[in-house]
C-alpha cells in the first residue's frame, strides 16, 4: 500500500517552485509544481497510479513517465517489429514515426491520455476545405499503429491502460474515388502506345488487368502464360527503408509478397491483348539483342535502360509524360486500377469475379468502392432476365 499523500514533505524551491520526491522500488521520481496545492494534486495522483500498478502487479511501472512516446515507438520497432512483419509493413510504421506523431511524440508515455489522441488525430485529417491533411485510411493507420505500441506497454507491465481504446477516426473529406471516362481511357491508350520508351505499355497493362503499380513493375516474364493467357500475380516491387539499418532513413528497392495474401491471384488475358502483349515481349527481345542483353524469363516484364528493374520514381516520370501527352490530368497511377473496374462492373461483370481479380482481401472493400456503380450493373442484369423470361419470338 503507498503512502498517504500527508507523509510527504513538499518544499520550495529558490526559484519559487514547489517539489516534492516519490520513491518506488529503487527508482526515484520528483514532481513540480507552480503551488503547494499543484503539487499535492500532483502527488496523490501518482501515488494512486502506483497503487493501481503495483494491484496488477505491473512489473516496470515507474518507466512510463522516462519514456517518451517517440522512443517506445523506435524501441517496440527495433524490438518486435523488425523480427515480425515485413520490410513494406516496417517502413510504414517508421514513416508514422517519423512524420505523424508532432504533438506527442515527446510526451511520456504515462501522461497520454484519450483526449490527447483523440485532438492529434483530429489536428492531422484532412480539412475538407484547403484539401491539406490526411485521410481516414492514413488516420486509421496511425490510431493503429499507436494503439500497438501501447499496448505492447501494457505487456512489457510499464502501463495499466491503452490510452488509445475508444479513440475514432474523424471524418477526413475522403475523395471520391476517379475513373477515367471511355474518352480519357482511348486518349491515355494511344498516348501510352506511342511513347518513345516501349515500357509504357505498362499503362496499357494496367487498363487492361487492374493491377497495382508494384505488381506492375514487380512482374516477370516467368509469370505470364501465353499459353493459357493467364497472368499470376505473386509478388510486388517497392522501394521502401531497409530494415536491417536500425533506424536509418536508408531504402532499398526489392520484390517482396503481394500487399495480402488474397493478392495473390491469376489474371485471365482476353485474346487481343495476349497478342498485344506477346507483340510487346518480342519487341523486348530484340531491343535486348540490339543492346547486348541475354533474354531470360526470369527479366522484369517492365524494365529501365539496363534491363533491370525500374526505380518506382522513374517510372513515374515517364507515366507523367504520357498523362500530359494524353491531355489528362488529376489521375495517377491507381486510377488506372480504378478504371478497369469501372469498365468491368459496367459492363456487367460480376461483383466477386472484379474482386478477386483486383486482389482485394474482402468482396466489401469491392462493394465499397464502387457500390454508385451497382444502380447501373443491376438494371442490366434485369434487362438480360427479361430475355430469359420472355425470349424473343422468333
Amino acid at each position: 500500500m503507498a503512502r498517504s499523500a500527508s507523509n510527504y514533505t513538499i518544499t520550495k524551491r529558490a526559484d519559487g517552485r514547489w517539489y516534492t520526491r516519490v520513491t518506488v522500488d529503487g527508482e526515484v521520481r520528483t514532481i513540480y509544481g507552480k503551488t503547494q496545492a499543484e503539487v499535492k494534486a500532483k502527488l496523490k495522483e501518482k501515488l494512486w497510479e502506483i497503487e493501481q500498478a503495483q494491484a496488477a502487479q505491473l512489473t516496470n511501472y515507474m518507466q512510463a513517465d522516462k519514456i517518451t512516446v517517440k522512443q517506445w515507438a523506435m524501441q517496440c520497432l527495433e524490438t518486435y517489429s523488425k523480427v515480425s512483419v515485413r520490410g513494406t509493413t516496417y517502413s510504414s510504421y517508421l514513416t508514422i514515426i517519423n512524420n505523424h506523431l508532432p504533438g506527442i511524440e515527446d510526451r511520456k508515455l504515462n501522461e497520454v491520455t484519450n483526449a490527447m489522441v483523440q485532438e492529434h488525430l483530429q489536428k492531422m485529417a484532412k480539412n475538407t476545405v484547403t484539401g491539406e491533411g490526411l485521410g481516414e485510411k492514413s488516420l486509421l493507420n496511425i490510431k493503429n499503429f499507436l494503439s500497438l505500441i501501447f499496448n505492447q506497454a501494457i505487456k512489457n507491465g510499464i502501463l495499466l491502460r491503452n490510452p488509445v481504446t475508444g479513440v475514432k477516426v474523424p471524418k477526413a473529406g475522403t475523395k471520391a474515388t476517379r475513373a477515367l471516362t471511355l474518352y480519357e481511357q482511348n486518349m491515355l491508350l494511344t498516348a501510352a502506345r506511342e511513347y518513345s520508351k516501349p515500357i509504357m505499355f505498362a499503362v496499357v497493362f494496367a487498363l487492361y488487368t487492374g493491377c497495382r503499380k508494384g505488381e506492375v513493375i514487380g512482374l516477370q516474364w516467368k509469370d505470364v502464360d501465353f499459353d493459357e493467357n493467364i497472368i499470376h500475380i505473386s509478388q510486388q516491387l517497392t522501394r521502401h527503408y531497409d530494415i536491417d539499418e536500425t533506424g536509418s532513413t536508408k531504402t532499398i528497392l526489392e520484390v517482396t509478397n503481394t500487399k495480402t495474401k488474397f493478392s495473390v491471384r491469376d489474371i485471365y488475358m482476353f485474346k487481343s491483348f495476349a497478342e498485344e502483349f506477346k507483340a510487346y515481349k518480342e519487341k523486348m527481345i530484340e531491343w535486348k539483342k540490339q543492346n547486348r542483353f541475354v533474354h531470360s524469363e526470369e527479366d522484369f516484364v517492365f524494365v529501365g535502360a539496363k534491363n533491370k528493374a525500374i526505380e518506382p520514381r522513374v517510372f513515374y516520370k515517364y507515366y507523367q509524360e504520357v498523362m500530359e501527352n494524353a491531355g489528362i490530368q488529376d489521375c495517377n497511377f491507381h486510377t488506372l486500377r480504378h478504371t478497369f473496374a469501372t469498365r468491368c462492373i459496367e459492363n456487367g461483370a460480376d461483383i466477386l469475379m472484379v474482386s478477386r481479380t483486383l486482389g482485394h482481401s474482402n468482396i466489401s472493400t469491392t462493394l465499397n468502392k464502387y457500390s454508385h456503380l451497382l444502380p447501373k450493373h443491376q438494371k442490366a442484369c434485369m434487362e438480360k432476365l427479361e430475355t430469359i423470361y420472355h425470349p424473343a419470338e422468333t
